[in-house]
This record gives C-alpha cells, structure tokens and sequence, in this order.
C-alpha cells in the first residue's frame, strides 16, 4: 500500500511540473514570438545623429527692445553611456533680431552667430527628456536695419561692438514617431560691454523645435 501511496505521488509532481514547463514561457521565448522582453527595454544606440530646426524669440537685456522670431538650425550629435543619461554636442546657426525705436524711425538689430553646445541629457522616461549645457557663440556678423515708412536702409555693424559669447540652455524634449523630437529651450548668453556703447551682447530667450534621427549606431544591449 504504501509503494502504491509513494508511485502516486511521484507521478502526481512529475505530471504537475511537466504542465508547468509546457505552458509557461521564459524570456528568450517571449522576446522570440512578441518581440517584447526586459532586454528590449533596455536597448539604446552609442550614437545618434540629428539635424535641428528650430525657431528662436531672443531679446537683448534693453528695456526699449522687442524680440523678433528667427529661423535657424544646425546639427547635433548625442552619445549615450546608459539608457538614461547621454552627452550633446554639435553645431548650431542661432540668429538674433530685435527692434527698438530710434527718434522718427523704427531700428532693428540683426545678428548672427554659431553656437557650440556641450550639454547633458536625461532620458528619465522613453518619451521625454531633461537637458542643460553651455554655449560657445562665435559672432559672425550684424546690421541694423532703419525703417520709415516704406523706406529701409541697412548698415553693417562695426567689428568690435558685438562679440563672441558664452551662455547656457535649459532644454525640455519630446520624442514621438520614433524618429523625431520636439524641444523647448531657454536659452542666454553674455560679454561685458563698454559702459558707453548703446549696443549689447547680453541676450536670453526661447527657442522651439525639432530634429530628426538621421543615423544611428548599432544598438546596445
């Protein structure tokens, strides 16, 4: 009786954890027949490359300046060293323009610069990142532009009023159809200035836009 009891119970748990091996699925399988998986999850590319448009609202720190919106753009490079956490650099054509009053006549300044960023992102969620850098703004050229009615007349700036710059940016991104990302940055930069001279170099502002992933390296797992 008790050989009979003790066959029983053996085929009993070999029955129950045979059922167990056929029903269930480990990772490996999971990630084979759903493409779903805690490796996938994991996944993300040393390097990634984007090209940027991106509209800008910059004003000088005068109280008689208004901003203007300006178009620029650039390209940009992002290394990833965890899913988390990459480091951004690039290159970038940032225009500033804005208008003030001048005796009967309205005055705009027009500047261009390229900027150089080092910055760090977080990507504390797959869909949305954190970013904040500094700037290098290399000054390339301006003019101010005079209108009076439906006269303009344009006179470039001297060399030596306006200069090269450094400043910052506080950066709120999205990611969406994949390959895409808008952003919103705050962005500022400065020099000193003779006390004297009525132009400036200190600037901030906003900037809105977007890339798109044109290359990336092979995936990490």
């Amino acid at each position: 009786m008790r050989s009979f009891i003790l066959v029983g119970i053996c085929s009993t748990v070999f029955l129950y954890w045979g059922s167990l091996s056929l029903y269930s699925q480990g990772g490996d399988l999971l990630i084979q027949q759903y493409n779903k998986g805690p490796v996938l999850d994991n996944v993300y590319s040393r390097w990634s490359v984007y090209p940027v448009v991106q509209l800008s609202r910059i004003n000088s720190n005068l109280e008689t300046t208004t901003p203007k919106i300006a178009l620029g753009g650039g390209l940009e490079g992002e290394y990833r060293v965890s899913k988390t956490l990459g480091f951004l650099t690039g290159i970038y054509y940032n225009p500033v323009i804005y208008s003030y009053p001048v005796q009967d006549s309205l005055g705009f300044d027009r500047l261009s610069y390229l900027s150089l960023p080092i910055a760090i992102r977080l990507h504390p969620t797959k869909s949305v990142s954190l970013g904040v850098g500094i700037n290098y703004n290399f000054y390339r050229k301006g003019e101010q532009l005079r209108t009076i009615g439906d006269f303009e007349r344009t006179e470039p700036y001297a060399e030596g009023i306006f200069k090269n710059s450094f400043g910052g940016f506080a950066q709120l991104g999205y990611h969406f159809f994949k390959h895409f990302y808008g952003f919103v940055n705050f962005r500022w930069a400065g020099r000193s200035s003779p006390p004297i001279q009525p132009q400036t170099n200190n600037v901030s502002g906003f900037q809105v836009g977007f890339n798109y992933r044109i290359w990336r390296s092979r995936i990490k797992r």
